[in-house]
């Protein structure tokens, strides 16, 4: 068939393991500092380690919700609010 570098529409085979992380990473960035901050509130220690944890769930789903759920033939040209 085609290449995916040429051909923008066709996906790749493998699994996007670059959007995997980032989701994840975010995650643990975004709850770990939630968590930090109500440690600091809160005066406690174990908040932050619940946030990562949190975090890295809710990444995961949403990697792989949005891998599911991914519009299959999207273009950038396609935008809605042009």
């Amino acid at each position: 068939m085609g290449n995916p570098e040429t051909n923008p529409v066709q996906e790749p085979k493998q699994p996007r393991v670059r959007e995997y992380v980032n989701y994840i990473v975010g995650g643990l960035i975004a709850w770990g500092l939630i968590g930090w901050g109500l440690d600091l509130l809160l005066d406690t220690r174990w908040i932050v380690f619940l946030g990562a944890l949190l975090g890295a769930t809710a990444g995961m789903f949403l990697a792989r919700h949005h891998l599911r759920h991914r519009r299959r033939g999207f273009s950038p040209d396609d935008e809605i609010d042009q």
